[in-house]
């Protein structure tokens, strides 16, 4: 189930935010709410690296390897302007 922090928390976690929640509820009611979303915390690991030209093609011409996928960039945005700028050299 997409957004259950139950799969990537131990047990013991899971407990002390319910814990938590709880406590905050008294201070302001309504945060231990059905409602209430929390996100978890996401890892990557930047190790892998595929290698491209200025470009970003790849050894196989005319595939292109960008984004966080490909280990170039570190984020959506970055992700983004590296999109924008393969989508120019392509149609160049």
């Amino acid at each position: 189930m997409p957004g259950d922090l139950s799969l990537v928390f131990p047990h013991r976690i899971m407990v002390d935010i319910q814990e938590m929640l709880e406590a905050l509820d008294k201070v302001t009611p309504g945060i231990a709410s059905d409602e209430t979303l929390l996100y978890g915390v996401e890892v990557k690991f930047y190790s892998n690296r595929v290698v491209v030209d200025k470009n970003f093609e790849t050894s196989i011409k005319g595939l292109r390897a960008i984004g966080d996928g490909a280990g170039v960039t570190r984020g959506l945005q970055q992700a983004s302007a590296n999109g924008l700028s393969v989508a120019r050299s392509i149609l160049n």
